[in-house]
């Protein structure tokens, strides 16, 4: 009986490794070098989806942000639509000046969340690594949604990217780079 157990076993481990090691490759070849953020547009919400928003926010709370804090960081919260998945409604919702973004503005606590026809959810969280700011939307995609590269300010010029990835459910980080900026202001990406 035990080696039926521990042959279902390794078989559905190997099987769970099959279908999970290709989704786990890094295209960072597809990644292209910019300094510019895409632009978006901003989101506009519905008195109930702003509503829903914002209860999101504070039953799940947010960051490192003080109890007293919540309610500064939801009024400060930049939203924009962005362009994930055919079909959904998705907002990149982003934290303006005081608890969750850095003391020089430039990385910042990060969101995605998906307004569907009954609910609000959150599929990114900084919790999760989501933060910093936009570097680009992927033309990759998995389960239907394209994958985030999301840039990190180090120094002048060096940053951090991270890729991540729709596993059905949330995005994961899958991989990380340093991306470097030369005196001739050519950018170079190299995965860690």
């Amino acid at each position: 009986m035990r080696a039926v157990v521990l042959i279902a076993v390794l078989f559905y481990s190997f099987s769970l490794a099959a279908q999970t090691a290709p989704n786990q490759k890094v295209p960072w070849d597809q990644v292209v070098p910019h300094e510019r953020m895409p632009e978006l547009d901003s989101a506009k919400l519905t008195p109930s989806q702003t509503a829903a928003v914002r209860q999101l926010f504070k039953a799940e709370g947010a960051w490192d942000c003080e109890p007293g804090e919540i309610d500064d960081l939801v009024r400060g919260l930049t939203l924009h639509k962005i362009p994930l998945a055919q079909g959904q409604s998705i907002v990149l919702a982003e934290a303006g000046a005081g608890c969750a973004r850095g003391g020089q503005g430039a990385n910042g606590a990060m969101w995605l969340v998906r307004l569907d026809a009954h609910r609000v959810t959150f599929i990114a969280e900084p919790e999760d690594g989501f933060s910093g700011w936009l570097y680009s939307v992927q033309p990759a995609s998995s389960n239907g949604y394209h994958d985030v590269v999301l840039g990190w300010h180090m120094s002048a010029d060096e940053f951090g990217l991270s890729y991540f990835r729709f596993d059905g459910k949330l995005y994961r980080q899958i991989g990380s780079a340093t991306a470097t900026v030369d005196d001739d202001n050519h950018t170079t990406i190299t995965p860690k």
